[in-house]
């Protein structure tokens, strides 16, 4: 892994950490949403309160898994001087701009209405930003809970929460093969595993994956990932093809939604009063794809 500045001098009274402990902390994990909806935990972010009313926002790069990665899927965090490669930013008593362009400001109209529809009866944009899906227009990063202790599990017990997993967290596998024989099955839980920033342990061959060696590991992974994927569209393509060509591809039949549903769920999506989520939950969609071409369909342009 890259080297990490661990020496730098603030410029600032912005940059520059502030003294003593705080009376309030509150933190989230910033991942970066992959094409195939994978997730890499690109970094935490933490609100720091003190009793004398100031405050400072926190944020720390994961570099082990940030370098694991490319510009397709990752292009830094906004508001920040990624070329640095710093071990920790600070924002003191000022909203960092990776809060500001994704959070609700106070003059918003609809403020209330938005604290409300996370369960929130006063102003805290970090805490409403937390609670939501919603991913900003400019990127493709999102913010979830992070959990304040780390845990030690073994393979059986994480494999159907590994999004629930976080840095520091230690996974112990038997083998490789208790992920799977298949390759392009063990490639992309693997994979999965490792954007998470846990540590991954194999005791059958003695292999552990962290901090040293992740972002090497990740990327011979994702390129395979990838690859396979990109095949496996080419053979579905293919096979298309051939049944329109026989008479006997009639595409995927439409989802059924109620229009009159459809209106009102995409005034309130895109008047920001409910998440992306929500919104496809109240319309019974699963697929992103599918919802915002509903989307599309509801605000009169060609699907």
């Amino acid at each position: 892994m890259k080297p990490i500045n661990r020496d730098y001098e603030p410029l600032n009274e912005y940059t520059t950490p502030l003294p003593g402990q705080p009376d309030y902390v509150n933190a989230g994990i910033i991942k970066a949403v992959g094409r195939y909806g994978e997730k890499y935990c690109v970094g935490q972010i933490e609100y720091q309160h003190f009793f004398n009313e100031e405050y400072q926002y926190i944020i720390t790069p994961y570099w082990d898994v940030i370098d694991g990665l490319d510009t397709s899927v990752f292009q830094g965090i906004p508001g920040i001087s990624m070329e640095l490669r710093l071990e920790k930013y600070y924002r003191v008593n000022m909203q960092p701009v990776f809060i500001t362009e994704r959070s609700p400001s106070k003059n918003r109209e609809d403020l209330w209405e938005l604290m409300e529809s996370v369960g929130l009866d006063y102003y805290d944009r970090f805490e409403w930003l937390i609670r939501t899906s919603l991913v900003c227009g400019n990127d493709n990063l999102i913010v979830e809970r992070c959990r304040e202790k780390s845990v030690e599990l073994s393979y059986e017990s994480a494999k159907d929460c590994v999004e629930q997993l976080q840095r520091g967290d230690q996974v112990m596998i038997d083998s490789q093969s208790s992920i799977s024989r298949n390759p392009a099955v063990y490639t992309e839980k693997l994979l999965r595993l490792l954007g998470t920033g846990a540590v991954v342990s194999f005791e059958k061959e003695g292999l552990r994956i962290d901090g040293e060696n992740r972002d090497s590991v990740m990327m011979v992974l994702r390129q395979q990932y990838y690859a396979a994927k990109l095949l496996e569209r080419q053979h579905r393509q293919t096979g298309i093809e051939k049944a329109k060509r026989q008479g006997a591809y009639r595409g995927r039949k439409k989802i059924s939604v109620d229009a009159g549903r459809l209106h009102r769920v995409a005034e309130l999506f895109h008047a920001k009063k409910i998440s992306e989520k929500q919104a496809m939950e109240r319309l019974g969609i699963a697929s992103r794809s599918t919802f915002y071409r509903r989307m599309k369909e509801a605000s009169g342009k060609d699907s």
